[in-house]
Formats: C-alpha cells, structure tokens, sequence
C-alpha cells in the first residue's frame, strides 16, 4: 500500500527560476544550469520508478513511501523509496545514469562509459545507502522498533549492465524493480499488518521537506546580479511584462494580465535573501508608484508584518 506519493522537489522549482534571472555570462550561470538539468534529471528518474512501482502486489502485508527526509540528532537524511515488509525495511536508492553501467567489486567501483568508450568513476550508491540505512536504524530505534533495514541501488532506466564480483548490495533497474519486491518471502514475522501501518504513518508525519530556499544565499550568488522584472507567462522566450492600466502587459506578445506578478513573488522568496517591503517589491517588479505595490501586496496571498516604513511581508503558507 503506497502511503506517501512523491512530489516535485522545491529545488526545482527554484532553479527553474534562477536559471531564467540568472544572465548568462554569469560565472555561474553554466554551474546552475547543470544543476538545473541534473535535479530535473533525478526527479525524472525517481518518477520512472514510482510509475513501476505500481505494479507491486504481494501476499503479504506491505508499505511504500516515496521520497522522504528526516531528521535523526541534527542530521537530516534522505531517502528516495522505502519498502516496508514484516520483516525488513529496504531502502532503494535510485539513480538516473544514462550510457552503459559498469560495477566492478573488490575494491567497489561505480563507472559510467561514455560515448566513444570515455569513462567516468562516479561515487558508489552503496556507500551512499549504508550511511542512510545506519541512520534510519538509529531513527527507529529511537521509537523502540527493531527490525531489519537493508539496501537496493536501482538505476531509473534500462541501463547496459556489467556487473564484474559479487557486489555488497542488489543492483537492479526500475523495470526489474517490481519483480524483486514481489518475490521476497517473508519468513520471521516482526511486523504485523498494524505495526506496518503504525510505522509508516510515523514515518510519513515525520517527513520535513528540504529547503534550500533562499537560492542565492545557497550558491552564493550576489542578489543584484539577478535580472529585474515581472516575466509573461506565454511567451516561449524570457519577456518582461509592464504594469499599465491596471494590467501587466507583455512587450513582446501583447497578453494582459492583472495578477502576473504572483509568479514573481514566488520567485523572490525562492531567491532572495532579504525581507519583501514595498520598496523592495517596486525594485524587483519594476513597478514606479509605490500606492499601486501597496495595493498589488495587499491583495497577494502575503501577510504583512508591521505598518509604515518597517513593514514587511511573508507568504501564507
């Protein structure tokens, strides 16, 4: 039974943002829109797995819960699936690799071959997995539940596979995926079907979504680099939209819109490290006459703190 469905994560979002305020011969422009594609990537990825996940039916009672994070002695850890049956947990940690896969073991090496035979060691999931299932042991134990917690590394598609020794964790695709869970068997029962349900409510209550808001502070970016502005939503190239006769219109497609700025708003608490005040809002959206900020806040899914020149705003959540 899936009890927790995946979401898109907050840093997408936010990159999707920073990519386009971001100009382009930035020095870190190429940086973020590496980052921007490899986030886009990843979830991509853990959505082809959740799509095969689907598949899952067992005669045992079971759990899945996709994208967690929690948080265990001022550590936060992340889990992309987990896999709760009566008698283990199995963590799967899912990677999007494109091109041919090689896993070798003794010492455990992880290499991706490029075209034209280039290929790339890349840090071993498995390690990645053994920090998470320690961590995940100590977080259960902490809440009196002693069980099992193992490992899978899946990779999100159909990737060519050499896999040379034995290596220390299942190795899978997200295609084969379903096929593991509904073989397993079962034998000493320490969880019952409650218990199952109990945990992964527990574990589902205790999720605390990253946020790596506010971006610029994150990738140590200068705010004032950023591009000013209020985009148009329909147009396929970024264009910056002017506030006249109560409505924002597009210079470059002519659509009018009275709430375009909403959009941009987001964008500022993604982005920016400061308080949202009158003031700051007119410098982001380009908006001259402080009376029509006042009232385009106003009417905004924000709360206002303060009154006068010390006011400032925060979003309703």
């Amino acid at each position: 039974m899936l009890h927790k469905h995946r979401t898109a994560p907050k840093l997408l979002s936010g990159l999707l943002a920073l990519e386009r305020r971001l100009p382009r011969h930035h020095e870190k422009y190429k940086f973020i829109t590496d980052e921007l594609h490899n986030t886009r990537a990843g979830y991509s990825g853990e959505l082809e797995y959740d799509r095969y996940m689907k598949e899952v039916r067992t005669d045992f009672p079971h759990a899945i819960l996709h994208d967690l994070s929690l948080h265990h002695e001022g550590v936060y850890f992340q889990i992309d699936s987990l896999f709760i049956s009566p008698e283990s947990i199995i963590i799967s940690e899912i990677k999007n690799r494109a091109d041919k896969i090689i896993v070798t073991a003794n010492p455990t090496q992880f290499l991706q071959v490029k075209d034209k035979g280039v290929s790339q060691l890349f840090r071993s999931p498995i390690a990645e997995v053994d920090r998470k299932v320690q961590f995940l042991q100590k977080w259960l134990g902490r809440r009196n539940i002693n069980i099992p917690v193992k490992g899978i590394i899946v990779f999100a598609y159909n990737n060519q596979m050499q896999i040379e020794g034995e290596p220390t964790m299942p190795i899978y695709t997200s295609y084969e995926a379903p096929t593991f869970f509904r073989s397993l068997i079962p034998g000493k029962e320490i969880l019952r079907e409650r218990d199952i349900s109990r945990i992964a409510k527990e574990l589902a209550r205790s999720h605390s979504e990253y946020n790596p808001y506010p971006l610029v502070t994150h990738y140590k970016i200068q705010p004032q680099t950023l591009k000013k502005g209020v985009f148009c939503s329909t147009c396929t190239v970024p264009s910056i939209m002017i506030w006249t006769a109560r409505r924002w219109e597009c210079r470059l497609c002519g659509k009018r819109k009275s709430d375009s700025h909403m959009a941009t708003i987001e964008e500022w608490f993604m982005l920016m490290p400061h308080k949202l005040t009158n003031q700051a809002f007119c410098e982001f959206t380009g908006i001259t006459d402080r009376h029509t900020a006042k009232r385009l806040l106003a009417r905004s899914k924000l709360k206002q703190h303060g009154i006068g020149r010390g006011s400032y705003y925060e979003l309703i959540h």
